[in-house]
C-alpha cells in the first residue's frame, strides 16, 4: 500500500494470481508519501467487519500499525501490523 498526493495504491503479488493493483482517491492531511507492507489476509478480515462504504484508514509511517475506523461508530476499530520488507 502506498500513497501519492491524492491517490492510494493497493497492490498484491501472488504466484497463483499474478499482480493486482487498485487505485483509490483519498484525502490526506500530510504531504509525505507512505509505503507500507502488510498481510492481505489480515486486511481483508478487518475490512469485512465494516458495513459502510466509507471508512477511515489511518497510516502514520511504514513501521506503525494501520488503524481502520468506522466513520459513524467509534466503537469499531481494527488494527493491522505492518510487515518488514527489506
Amino acid at each position: 500500500m502506498g500513497t501519492n498526493k491524492k491517490t492510494l495504491l493497493i497492490s498484491s503479488l501472488s504466484s497463483e494470481l499474478g499482480k493486482v493493483e487498485e487505485y483509490l482517491d483519498i484525502d490526506k492531511n500530510i504531504d509525505d508519501d507512505i509505503e507500507i507492507s502488510y498481510s492481505s489476509r489480515y486486511m481483508m478480515e478487518a475490512l469485512r467487519t465494516f458495513e459502510e462504504e466509507e471508512i477511515l484508514i489511518l497510516l502514520n509511517s511504514d513501521v506503525k500499525p494501520i488503524i481502520i475506523k468506522n466513520i459513524h461508530d467509534e466503537s469499531l476499530i481494527q488494527l493491522i501490523l505492518p510487515i518488514k520488507t527489506y
